[in-house]
């Protein structure tokens, strides 16, 4: 990200500075033991608040257990990205992703979730705001 020169007296941030941090930030991850490297992309706004609200259930009153269960596996496909930046993966690969060694998975998804400001806490953030764990 480039720091762009201030134009205000008081050095804060303009509304159209902000409204152009759009380009996508790109992360190259490597799991050196299985000489694997992997390419990621943060995501939009709009992005990570689709993820987020995925896991509730239809009704907004819970959350889904079968999409927190794989809700390691679709932040994965947003995520990774090939030599171009387009997507690896497809919404459709989200059960494919269930076979993958877990060493594997965990780091990909640590660093999924780093790279897009999710904290650790988040996820149990979402389940613990819900009045209760529901199966859709």
């Amino acid at each position: 990200m480039t720091t762009k020169t201030k134009t205000t007296t008081t050095n804060l941030t303009t509304r159209n500075e902000l409204l152009g941090l759009t380009k996508r930030r790109f992360k190259t991850i490597d799991i050196p033991e299985l000489e694997l490297t992997f390419r990621i992309q943060s995501l939009t706004e709009r992005e990570k608040s689709e993820y987020e609200t995925a896991l509730l259930t239809k009704t907004g009153r819970g959350v889904s257990r079968e999409r927190l269960t794989d809700a390691a596996r679709r932040l994965m496909v947003l995520c990774l990205v090939d030599d171009d930046n387009n997507r690896l993966l497809e919404a459709g690969d989200v059960s494919a992703l269930s076979q993958l060694d877990a060493i594997v998975a965990a780091k990909i998804y640590n660093e999924c979730q780093a790279h897009c400001g999710f904290g650790e806490e988040d996820i149990e953030q979402i389940v613990k705001n819900s009045e209760s764990v529901s199966v859709e």
